[in-house]
């Protein structure tokens, strides 16, 4: 969605980093987390099944760049809403597709939360996506 179309500009700001960390040489998207009172937030929650968490991407559209991809993670921890905006790099949007997980960690790399993305809008496995490729140059 452009930002030219877009009412509330300030919805769209950036408010988080991304990163890539390796986990058994296996890259996966990470969002930082600087607030220590958000982890608290986090720990306090006996049953995990309470968190629900929701991923939307969208297009920002920058004067100098162009268009510019970012996402929006938010998460509503005992009816309490974290947001997240992020303008992630290619190889998080890449980790994420093909994990179909999500983690939040701390500014020292320390996991507070991962999350599992459920959705059939995206290519589910590297195995699929090669295959698609394929596809598409044919």
């Amino acid at each position: 969605m452009p930002l030219d179309k877009i009412k509330e500009v300030e919805e769209y700001a950036e408010t988080h980093k991304s990163s890539v960390l390796h986990i058994q040489n296996n890259p996966v998207g990470c969002i930082i987390e600087n607030n220590s009172e958000n982890r608290l937030k986090f720990e306090s929650v006996e049953n995990q099944s309470q968190i629900k968490a929701s991923l939307r991407g969208f297009l920002n559209k920058h004067e100098e760049i162009g268009l510019v991809m970012g996402c929006k993670f938010k998460i509503e921890i005992n009816q309490e809403l974290l947001e997240y905006t992020v303008y992630p790099s290619t190889d998080f949007i890449e980790s994420i597709i093909f994990n179909e997980t999500i983690f939040l960690i701390d500014n020292k790399m320390n996991q507070i939360f991962s999350c599992k993305i459920l959705t059939d809008q995206f290519v589910k496995t590297k195995s699929e996506f090669e295959k698609f490729k394929k596809l598409s140059k044919n």
